[in-house]
């Protein structure tokens, strides 16, 4: 499903800025009271994720790093286990 681009401005809030959100995106997540986190990116752009999400991500990236060097994190765990592999 394609969003469509809405233009917001950044206002001053006691001593914060805070962009507002538009309630269409309460379905993804963007609920109020729900904890966010932001992140700068290399480029200057922000990327907002609901805290629930970053779980999600850092478990997936876990994943990924186990299925591409496993046989490396396999010879660390058998050195920590005291059965280190001599070649």
């Amino acid at each position: 499903m394609v969003r469509p681009v809405k233009v917001m401005k950044i206002r001053r809030v006691g001593n914060s800025n805070v962009i507002s959100l538009p309630r269409e995106l309460e379905d993804l997540g963007y609920t109020v009271g729900t904890p966010v986190v932001v992140e700068e990116l290399p480029s200057g752009e922000l990327r907002v994720v609901p805290v629930a999400r970053v779980r999600e991500f850092i478990r997936e990236a876990g994943r990924q790093v186990v299925a591409e060097d496993n046989e490396a994190l396999q010879i660390l765990a058998d050195h920590d286990r005291g059965k280190a592999r001599r070649k």
